[in-house]
Protein backbone atom coordinates (compact mmCIF):
# COMPACT_ATOMS: atom_id res chain seq x y z
CA UNK A 1 0.00 0.00 0.00
CA UNK A 2 1.32 3.48 -0.82
CA UNK A 3 2.29 5.63 2.14
CA UNK A 4 3.30 9.16 3.01
CA UNK A 5 6.74 8.54 1.51
CA UNK A 6 5.04 7.95 -1.84
CA UNK A 7 3.13 11.22 -1.76
CA UNK A 8 5.34 12.89 -4.34
CA UNK A 9 4.84 10.05 -6.83
CA UNK A 10 1.12 10.28 -6.31
CA UNK A 11 0.82 14.04 -6.77
CA UNK A 12 -0.04 13.68 -10.43
CA UNK A 13 -3.12 11.67 -9.53
CA UNK A 14 -4.42 14.51 -7.36
CA UNK A 15 -4.42 17.01 -10.19
CA UNK A 16 -7.99 16.32 -11.30
CA UNK A 17 -10.07 19.09 -12.77
CA UNK A 18 -13.09 20.33 -10.88
CA UNK A 19 -16.29 18.87 -12.34
CA UNK A 20 -19.36 20.58 -13.69
CA UNK A 21 -22.11 21.95 -11.46
CA UNK A 22 -24.06 18.75 -12.03
CA UNK A 23 -21.11 16.56 -11.02
CA UNK A 24 -20.53 18.72 -7.93
CA UNK A 25 -23.73 17.39 -6.39
CA UNK A 26 -23.17 13.80 -7.44
CA UNK A 27 -21.47 11.74 -4.70
CA UNK A 28 -18.55 9.52 -5.65
CA UNK A 29 -19.27 5.79 -5.30
CA UNK A 30 -18.43 3.87 -2.15
CA UNK A 31 -15.01 2.22 -2.12
CA UNK A 32 -13.10 -0.32 -0.08
CA UNK A 33 -9.82 -1.25 -1.71
CA UNK A 34 -6.29 -0.79 -0.32
CA UNK A 35 -7.48 1.32 2.59
CA UNK A 36 -9.99 -1.35 3.59
CA UNK A 37 -12.55 1.37 4.32
CA UNK A 38 -15.94 2.06 2.79
CA UNK A 39 -16.08 5.72 1.83
CA UNK A 40 -17.60 8.23 -0.54
CA UNK A 41 -17.03 11.86 -1.45
CA UNK A 42 -19.79 14.42 -0.97
CA UNK A 43 -19.99 18.02 -2.22
CA UNK A 44 -16.48 17.53 -3.66
CA UNK A 45 -15.23 18.59 -0.21
CA UNK A 46 -15.72 15.82 2.32
CA UNK A 47 -15.14 12.08 2.55
CA UNK A 48 -17.72 10.09 4.49
CA UNK A 49 -16.15 6.94 5.92
CA UNK A 50 -17.85 4.04 7.70
CA UNK A 51 -16.14 3.05 10.95
CA UNK A 52 -16.75 0.29 13.50
CA UNK A 53 -18.28 2.86 15.86
CA UNK A 54 -20.32 4.80 13.31
CA UNK A 55 -19.13 7.25 10.68
CA UNK A 56 -16.36 9.76 10.12
CA UNK A 57 -16.54 12.91 7.98
CA UNK A 58 -13.12 13.96 6.66
CA UNK A 59 -12.11 17.36 5.29
CA UNK A 60 -10.20 16.25 2.20
CA UNK A 61 -8.02 19.38 1.96
CA UNK A 62 -7.13 19.43 5.66
CA UNK A 63 -6.17 15.73 5.62
CA UNK A 64 -4.04 15.99 2.49
CA UNK A 65 -2.40 19.14 3.84
CA UNK A 66 -1.30 17.14 6.91
CA UNK A 67 -0.02 14.31 4.70
CA UNK A 68 1.98 16.75 2.58
CA UNK A 69 3.35 18.52 5.67
CA UNK A 70 4.66 15.29 7.16
CA UNK A 71 6.10 14.29 3.79
CA UNK A 72 7.81 17.65 3.25
CA UNK A 73 9.13 18.47 6.71
CA UNK A 74 12.02 15.97 6.95
CA UNK A 75 13.04 16.69 3.36
CA UNK A 76 13.07 20.44 3.91
CA UNK A 77 15.06 20.15 7.14
CA UNK A 78 17.78 18.03 5.53
CA UNK A 79 17.74 19.93 2.24
CA UNK A 80 16.62 17.02 0.07
CA UNK A 81 13.54 18.53 -1.61
CA UNK A 82 13.63 17.48 -5.25
CA UNK A 83 13.65 20.45 -7.62
CA UNK A 84 14.43 21.16 -11.24
CA UNK A 85 15.76 24.03 -13.30
CA UNK A 86 13.08 25.94 -15.18
CA UNK A 87 13.57 25.83 -18.94
CA UNK A 88 12.24 29.37 -19.13
CA UNK A 89 12.87 31.29 -15.87
CA UNK A 90 9.86 33.29 -14.72
CA UNK A 91 9.96 36.90 -13.60
CA UNK A 92 7.76 38.15 -10.76
CA UNK A 93 7.00 41.81 -10.22
CA UNK A 94 6.86 42.88 -6.56
CA UNK A 95 7.27 46.03 -4.54
CA UNK A 96 10.87 47.08 -3.99
CA UNK A 97 10.60 46.04 -0.33
CA UNK A 98 9.12 42.63 -1.17
CA UNK A 99 11.74 41.95 -3.85
CA UNK A 100 14.53 42.82 -1.41
CA UNK A 101 13.10 40.45 1.22
CA UNK A 102 12.75 37.57 -1.25
CA UNK A 103 16.38 38.02 -2.33
CA UNK A 104 17.45 38.27 1.33
CA UNK A 105 15.87 34.88 2.05
CA UNK A 106 17.03 33.28 -1.22
CA UNK A 107 19.18 30.72 0.60
CA UNK A 108 16.25 29.50 2.71
CA UNK A 109 13.98 29.43 -0.33
CA UNK A 110 16.61 27.28 -1.99
CA UNK A 111 16.28 24.80 0.87
CA UNK A 112 12.65 24.20 -0.10
CA UNK A 113 13.58 23.88 -3.76
CA UNK A 114 12.85 27.42 -4.98
CA UNK A 115 15.65 29.22 -6.80
CA UNK A 116 15.34 33.03 -6.93
CA UNK A 117 17.68 35.84 -7.87
CA UNK A 118 17.52 39.60 -8.16
CA UNK A 119 16.29 40.91 -11.51
CA UNK A 120 15.92 44.64 -11.06
CA UNK A 121 14.63 46.77 -8.20
CA UNK A 122 11.04 45.48 -8.27
CA UNK A 123 11.51 42.08 -9.88
CA UNK A 124 12.89 38.67 -8.97
CA UNK A 125 13.69 35.78 -11.29
CA UNK A 126 12.57 32.23 -10.47
CA UNK A 127 14.99 29.73 -12.01
CA UNK A 128 14.35 26.56 -9.99
CA UNK A 129 11.12 25.02 -8.72
CA UNK A 130 10.13 22.06 -6.47
CA UNK A 131 8.99 19.03 -8.49
CA UNK A 132 6.05 18.37 -6.17
CA UNK A 133 4.80 21.95 -6.68
CA UNK A 134 4.59 21.69 -10.45
CA UNK A 135 0.85 22.41 -10.43
CA UNK A 136 1.24 25.59 -8.37
CA UNK A 137 1.73 28.94 -10.07
CA UNK A 138 5.26 30.14 -9.20
CA UNK A 139 4.38 33.84 -9.38
CA UNK A 140 1.39 33.42 -7.05
CA UNK A 141 3.38 31.48 -4.46
CA UNK A 142 6.30 33.93 -4.54
CA UNK A 143 3.89 36.85 -4.04
CA UNK A 144 2.30 35.04 -1.08
CA UNK A 145 5.74 34.38 0.38
CA UNK A 146 6.83 37.98 -0.14
CA UNK A 147 3.66 39.28 1.50
CA UNK A 148 4.22 37.01 4.49
CA UNK A 149 7.80 38.22 4.83
CA UNK A 150 6.68 41.85 4.75
CA UNK A 151 3.95 41.61 7.41
CA UNK A 152 6.33 40.22 10.03
CA UNK A 153 6.82 42.89 12.68
CA UNK A 154 10.29 41.67 13.56
CA UNK A 155 12.94 39.79 11.64
CA UNK A 156 12.02 36.08 11.83
CA UNK A 157 14.55 33.40 12.63
CA UNK A 158 15.63 30.89 10.01
CA UNK A 159 13.48 28.24 11.69
CA UNK A 160 10.45 30.58 11.71
CA UNK A 161 10.85 31.18 7.97
CA UNK A 162 11.20 27.48 7.19
CA UNK A 163 8.16 26.63 9.31
CA UNK A 164 6.05 29.29 7.59
CA UNK A 165 7.17 28.10 4.17
CA UNK A 166 6.40 24.50 5.11
CA UNK A 167 2.84 25.40 6.04
CA UNK A 168 2.40 27.44 2.89
CA UNK A 169 3.79 24.73 0.58
CA UNK A 170 1.72 22.00 2.22
CA UNK A 171 -1.43 24.04 1.69
CA UNK A 172 -0.61 24.86 -1.93
CA UNK A 173 0.32 21.27 -2.78
CA UNK A 174 -2.76 19.69 -1.16
CA UNK A 175 -5.89 18.77 -3.06
CA UNK A 176 -8.42 21.56 -3.03
CA UNK A 177 -11.67 21.99 -1.12
CA UNK A 178 -14.23 21.55 -3.90
CA UNK A 179 -12.04 19.30 -6.05
CA UNK A 180 -13.65 16.12 -7.31
CA UNK A 181 -11.61 12.97 -6.66
CA UNK A 182 -11.61 9.60 -8.39
CA UNK A 183 -12.20 6.37 -6.49
CA UNK A 184 -8.45 5.64 -6.65
CA UNK A 185 -7.56 9.07 -5.26
CA UNK A 186 -9.97 8.69 -2.36
CA UNK A 187 -8.56 5.27 -1.55
CA UNK A 188 -4.96 6.56 -1.74
CA UNK A 189 -5.80 9.47 0.57
CA UNK A 190 -7.35 7.17 3.17
CA UNK A 191 -4.43 4.74 2.95
CA UNK A 192 -1.89 7.52 3.58
CA UNK A 193 -3.98 8.82 6.47
CA UNK A 194 -3.10 5.78 8.56
CA UNK A 195 0.63 6.48 8.15
CA UNK A 196 0.56 10.04 9.52
CA UNK A 197 1.94 10.85 12.95
CA UNK A 198 -1.02 13.18 13.51
CA UNK A 199 -3.86 12.51 11.07
CA UNK A 200 -6.35 14.28 13.35
CA UNK A 201 -5.20 17.87 12.71
CA UNK A 202 -4.00 19.88 9.73
CA UNK A 203 -0.69 21.79 10.16
CA UNK A 204 -2.68 24.85 11.29
CA UNK A 205 -4.36 22.89 14.10
CA UNK A 206 -7.81 22.49 12.54
CA UNK A 207 -9.43 19.04 12.83
CA UNK A 208 -9.23 16.86 9.74
CA UNK A 209 -12.29 14.82 10.68
CA UNK A 210 -15.44 14.67 12.79
CA UNK A 211 -16.73 11.39 14.22
CA UNK A 212 -20.36 10.46 14.80
CA UNK A 213 -20.96 7.25 16.72
CA UNK A 214 -23.85 4.95 15.96
CA UNK A 215 -25.30 5.87 19.37
CA UNK A 216 -25.28 9.55 18.40
CA UNK A 217 -26.92 8.77 15.07
CA UNK A 218 -29.53 6.52 16.70
CA UNK A 219 -30.31 9.28 19.19
CA UNK A 220 -30.77 11.86 16.44
CA UNK A 221 -33.18 9.55 14.62
CA UNK A 222 -35.12 8.70 17.79
CA UNK A 223 -34.08 5.04 17.88
CA UNK A 224 -32.98 4.87 21.51
CA UNK A 225 -36.46 4.75 22.96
Amino acid sequence: APGVADAEAEQASYGVEQGSAEQFRKPAPAIGCQSGERAMQIMDCYLVVETEQGMMIIDQHALHERIMYEYLRPRVLNGSVESQRMLIPETVDLTAREAALVVEYAEILGQIGIGVEEFGTNTVLINKWPVMMKKARPADLIRDIAEQFEINEKKPTRRDVLDELLHMMSCKAAIKFGQRLSVEEIDSLLTQRHLCDDAHHCPHGRPTALVLSQTQLDKQFGRLG
